[in-house]
């Protein structure tokens, strides 16, 4: 992971764009009638402003500039004092007194800092769908068992928890194989609430999904079926099931032999909870729903670095493999793609038409929502291990200096 280009503050600093001053002075030439000054010439110095106090001979104490009237007709620049002066003749005067905002600098006063540039360089590699779980079958609810693969390293924390580390912050993603049971053969309908059998099929669960496609003939129907139609399997045993539709609905049916269908399974979709920790050591777990669809990644929203447990509600019907992506977690918050200066992918010098997602800025996150700081996915070509990824990030006041906060740096605390 890439350190900061410049510091990132985190509590107080010095600011970067400082009221430096210095006083504004010249030497001129002219004339004043009444309360109106008439410049014939600069000799040296800075231009007259407001505010500034005039002096020379016959020139009133006290008098300044109240403000700056433009040109006479003659073109010459006229102001007007706060004191009456007659001066008739061309006579040397000098005005000074007022202060003229210098360059910016570090000062201990002013009005950012209005940021800096965080240079984010990494090379991540090549994703693996398998790094994190191997294919395993859940029977029923429980963990997951975890086994450091390609670019992943088990490592064991501070607190004795063994974890799989990965080599920069990624989403992961849960994979369903194909189900134990591609199709199931010889069905029939045997009752009017969905009910169906079929030849002995063993790994089959409640909660699994089956299309059926076709134009069917013979005996029996099922109210509602049009070619394909997807249904989910409850009261499931090795030979028999019930049909609901995906929204969990009765299904009407009258019994019979179909002919000329086809009976594919998917997969029984379950919730899976993955914890872990973030880069910066914070814990934070994610909830998502794996694929009722065989051979299907569902991806988190959040980064993890390192994974300490992946728990399933249930049984899938089929095996499930647990990897990383492409989808790479920024290191600092970025709210908005404006702050993204410029991202630079595998050696190419224009901007990588990449996928950005900002940081979610949800006032407390949960297991359901994104991520706190942001990710990244490189567009035109996946990651390798040897494909540069150089992101410039504007870093905003609310990040760095003396009004810094954690959750304007980093985003709010992981959950």
């Amino acid at each position: 992971m890439p350190l900061f280009s410049d510091d990132l503050f985190l509590g107080a600093g010095a600011t970067y764009m400082g009221t430096g001053n210095y006083a504004a002075t010249s030497v001129f030439t002219g004339t004043i009638s009444s309360t109106t000054l008439t410049v014939q010439s600069t000799q040296s110095g800075d231009p007259l402003v407001v505010g500034q106090y005039i002096t020379g001979s016959s020139v009133t104490a006290n008098s300044y500039i109240t403000a700056a009237t433009g040109q006479n007709s003659s073109g010459l620049n006229t102001y007007t004092l706060s004191q009456s002066s007659t001066v008739s003749s061309n006579t040397t005067m000098y005005a000074a007194g007022n202060a003229l905002l210098g360059d910016p600098s570090p000062m201990s006063l002013g009005v950012g800092p209005l940021g800096r540039t965080y240079v984010w360089d990494t090379i991540p590699q090549t994703l693996q769908a398998a790094n994190i779980a191997a294919s395993q079958t859940p029977a029923a609810a429980g963990s997951l068992t975890l086994t450091a693969g390609t670019s992943a390293t088990s490592v064991v924390r501070s607190n004795g928890t063994t974890v799989i580390q990965l080599d920069v912050p990624r989403a992961l993603q849960i994979v369903t194989s194909t189900a134990a049971a591609t199709v199931l053969a010889s069905v029939a309908i045997t009752g009017t609430g969905g009910q169906i059998s079929f030849t002995s099929q063993t790994g089959l669960v409640s909660g699994q999904y089956l299309t059926i496609s076709g134009t069917y003939g013979g005996t029996g129907s099922i109210t509602g079926y049009s070619n394909p139609t997807t249904y989910i399997l409850t009261a499931v045993t090795a030979t028999t099931a019930t049909l609901t539709t995906t929204a969990g609905a009765a299904v009407v049916t009258t019994a019979g032999t179909p002919t000329g269908l086809t009976y594919t399974l998917g997969v029984a979709p379950q919730s899976a909870t993955i914890s872990g920790y973030d880069y910066y050591g914070q814990a934070m777990t994610q909830t998502i729903t794996t694929s009722s669809s065989v051979s299907t990644a569902v991806n988190t929203t959040k980064a993890f670095y390192q994974i300490a447990s992946i728990t399933i509600a249930g049984a899938t019907g089929t095996a499930l493999t647990v990897g990383t992506t492409d989808i790479l977690g920024l290191p600092v918050r970025v709210i908005d793609a404006g702050y993204i200066v410029h991202a630079g992918w595998a050696g190419t010098l224009a901007d990588n038409a990449g996928t950005f997602v900002a940081a979610d800025m949800t006032a407390t996150a949960t297991a359901t929502t994104g991520d706190v700081r942001g990710t990244f996915l490189p567009g035109t070509s996946a990651t390798n291990g040897s494909r540069r990824l150089v992101m410039t990030i504007a870093v905003p006041a609310i990040a760095v200096g003396p009004n810094s906060t954690r959750i304007g740096a980093l985003g709010v605390t992981q959950a």
